[in-house]
């Protein structure tokens, strides 16, 4: 019954690991709405208002390069892994940085209960974030569900706490940044090993050619857009001079 549980056919597999790629495949709007979390959940634990903390989390759109990096794992594919560790720690990063100019203008140098929650690992929010992690690959093998709602769960295991790092570092707090970095590592690598156990089950480990060759078209579709607009940049440089040229020879 666990295997027949946990079945998934070679295509199945293949459609779930490309759109994975496809939508883990970062732009702008990415980050413009991490950022947003961050400020929002960074406000919300600032005032110990749970609702507004809440709020920022259900924005962050954290669940996708979490699901790559387990991914990356199970095919054992280093390109996919450090396609996803970029990206988690520029996300990370970007967290952290806009918390940090949030708490620096904004706090109040009071360690209310919102931080206080996220500076006290413990074996619960471990479970919490391993969990999380089995729901939301789940929920992503099983193309008929959806993974926003797990994805949430996800979000409130790692945006809080790096909100909270950065908050005591602007609060000068050793206690608040230590335990908040803690509770960020450990929540954060319970979720992926959740999420790896659930794609190690449904047999993804085969598929680490087909996710290597999706991952190098996609960066020679960069490589061309990104050429394309080089050329356009230089063509649009040129007619800028030529028309200057033209005008101080008049």
């Amino acid at each position: 019954m666990f295997k027949t549980f946990f079945v998934a056919s070679f295509l199945e597999q293949q459609a779930s690991l490309s759109q994975l790629l496809h939508e883990s495949h970062i732009k702008v709007d990415f980050y413009f709405l991490l950022a947003l979390a961050s400020f929002i959940t960074t406000l919300g634990m600032i005032t110990d208002d749970v609702g507004v903390t809440v709020g920022g989390i259900f924005i962050a759109p954290l669940l996708l390069p979490l699901l790559s990096l387990a991914m990356g794992i199970v095919t054992m594919s280093a390109l996919a892994i450090g396609r996803a560790t970029r990206i988690i720690l520029k996300s990370s990063a970007l967290i952290f940085g806009v918390s940090l100019i949030t708490a620096f203008l904004f706090s109040n140098n009071v360690v209310g209960s919102e931080i206080l929650l996220r500076i006290k690992p413990d074996l619960i929010m471990l479970l919490i974030a391993f969990a999380s992690g089995v729901a939301v690959a789940y929920s992503w093998v099983k193309q008929d569900l959806s993974a926003a709602l797990p994805g949430v769960a996800v979000s409130v295991s790692l945006l809080p706490p790096l909100a909270a790092a950065a908050i005591g570092v602007v609060m000068l707090n050793r206690i608040v940044v230590a335990g908040a970095l803690t509770m960020f590592m450990m929540n954060l690598a319970a979720t992926v090993v959740g999420a790896i156990l659930v794609f190690s089950l449904y047999g993804f480990a085969r598929l680490q050619r087909e996710e290597e060759e999706k991952i190098a078209e996609e960066k020679y579709e960069e490589k061309i857009q990104h050429d394309a607009l080089v050329q356009v940049a230089k063509m649009k440089a040129r007619k800028k001079a030529k028309v200057i040229t033209e005008t101080n020879f008049l």
